[in-house]
């Protein structure tokens, strides 16, 4: 969904047409979820979040005044899962990520273990940086209003955090 669109269906849903939000969600829905378990690292957590969100939206969908909603509902999303840290105080640990990895094959579980063990090691600002990048498709000069950095310091800090996952995965990446 584009920004142009996104807008549109953003002003159906003010509206009241539940089909623009229904294809919001389909939308958006992988892609915040995915940055919000990058935050929380807790699966149930990360669940609740995305569904907090995506009801305050369809509840309160933002303004005509917002440019770029996309970047606004990040940065929600974002807001809402470092709030819900604040107030769970969830341990972060190594063993709720492996629990949290779904089987798919035993390669690919793995990998997908030594990612997101990775991942974890990384500081906050750049775990959000490489999810908002590749999960939820944004420009470093989406990200960079999200992260109030500027677009050159949002791709730098991208940089640096790719070279640490490679690092940290004995450059398999």
């Amino acid at each position: 969904m584009t920004e142009m669109e996104l807008q549109k269906a953003l002003a159906e849903v003010r509206e009241g047409n539940r089909e623009a939000f229904v294809g919001i969600y389909r939308d958006l829905s992988k892609p915040v979820y995915t940055m919000i378990l990058r935050i929380v690292r807790h699966r149930e957590l990360a669940e609740d979040v995305t569904q907090d969100l995506f009801v305050k939206l369809f509840v309160a969908p933002p303004d005509a005044s917002v440019k770029n909603p996309r970047a606004w509902i990040f940065r929600m999303a974002r807001n809402l899962a470092i709030d819900a840290m604040r107030t769970q105080h969830i341990a972060q640990s190594d063993e709720v990520l492996e629990s949290q990895v779904a089987c798919d094959e035993i390669g690919q579980t793995n990998t997908r273990l030594d990612v997101e063990k990775a991942m974890s090691h990384l500081p906050q600002t750049e775990r959000e940086i490489v999810a908002l990048h590749i999960h939820g498709g944004m420009s470093f000069a989406e990200i960079a209003r999200i992260e109030a950095l500027s677009p050159a310091a949002t791709w730098r800090a991208y940089r640096r955090a790719l070279k640490r996952l490679r690092m940290e995965l004995g450059g398999n990446v």
